[in-house]
């Protein structure tokens, strides 16, 4: 009877631990889908960035105006997913919480600086259609003048040297062993003389010149604009690399601590089995004593 109290006690004990433990690993568990999720944004994060640098490069280089659209919506996708998290009261469980006033403002500034760099560009397609245009005024004059060919030489010099500088102005190697804006300045002196102090062709020219100037100060100005870009798109991939490297490092975390409450909810009941076995079969064997005397007993009297 002692030992059916002791197994009862033990088997007992061992039932209110396995349910708060089982409440352990359920509360761990509950929180699995959401670190999911974290990571999977950070992956889609990752995916939106990937996209807009193709798309950038699809506008700046290729001239895709359809493009601006989805870059915006790229964006956009980005800062949906950052102001879920930054609403939610899941992400006060995270180290990352203290990060998200600087991703918020890297995909504010991010955005602002793309627009300035539509302006630029803008701007620079703006210049070079004027110079098109404005190269007819100046065929115009060459053509009205004894000898033309040398002016239309000294004019298809000064094109081939713009064109030069605008395909290769991101090659420095080049630009320092060949300078096309020198070049440039060489072939327009050479027009100049041709012209022979021809008031028309110097303001034409005075024109063009103006507008090639504005068009390099416009590179200038992308390209500035276009390295500051690149930081903040650092950043944003950055926050991507958070999500994951939290999401991970919670599922780990929480994986272990698992593995280590399954692992003492069964040795607590190897520990409690084994001696209520003992126990059990101890008493089993009693039993079969005392039967055993009875019956002699009985055989006896």
């Amino acid at each position: 009877m002692k030992n059916t109290k002791v197994v009862k006690a033990a088997f007992s004990t061992c039932i209110l631990f396995s349910l708060l433990i089982g409440a352990v690993l359920l509360f761990n568990i509950k929180a699995i889908p959401e670190y999911i999720r974290l990571i999977s944004s950070g992956e889609q994060i990752i995916d939106s960035v990937s996209e807009l640098k193709l798309k950038k490069k699809d506008y700046l280089l290729y001239h895709q105006h359809d493009v601006l659209g989805s870059i915006r919506d790229n964006i956009g996708d980005i800062r949906e997913i950052m102001t879920s998290y930054e609403k939610s009261d899941f992400v006060k469980k995270l180290s990352i919480l203290s990060e998200f006033a600087a991703w918020e403002e890297a995909i504010n500034l991010y955005e602002r600086l793309f627009d300035q760099i539509i302006v630029y560009h803008e701007a620079i397609d703006s210049y070079i259609f004027a110079i098109r245009d404005l190269e007819k005024n100046i065929l115009a004059v060459i053509y009205s003048k004894m000898n033309p060919e040398r002016g239309i030489i000294a004019l298809q010099e000064i094109r081939l040297n713009e064109k030069g500088f605008i395909l290769y102005r991101n090659y420095r190697e080049l630009q320092d062993e060949f300078s096309f804006e020198e070049k440039r300045r060489e072939a327009v002196k050479n027009l100049l003389i041709w012209a022979q102090n021809d008031k028309r062709i110097e303001v034409l020219i005075e024109k063009d010149n103006h507008w090639f100037d504005e068009i390099i100060s416009n590179f200038e100005g992308q390209e500035n604009t276009r390295v500051k870009l690149k930081k903040e798109i650092e950043k944003i991939e950055n926050m991507a690399d958070r999500f994951i490297e939290e999401g991970n490092e919670k599922l780990n975390i929480i994986y272990r601590r698992c593995e280590f409450l399954c692992i003492i909810l069964l040795i607590m009941w190897l520990v409690t089995a084994i001696p209520v076995a003992a126990v059990r079969f101890v008493d089993k064997r009693d039993t079969k004593d005392i039967t055993a005397k009875s019956k002699e007993q009985r055989a006896k009297s």
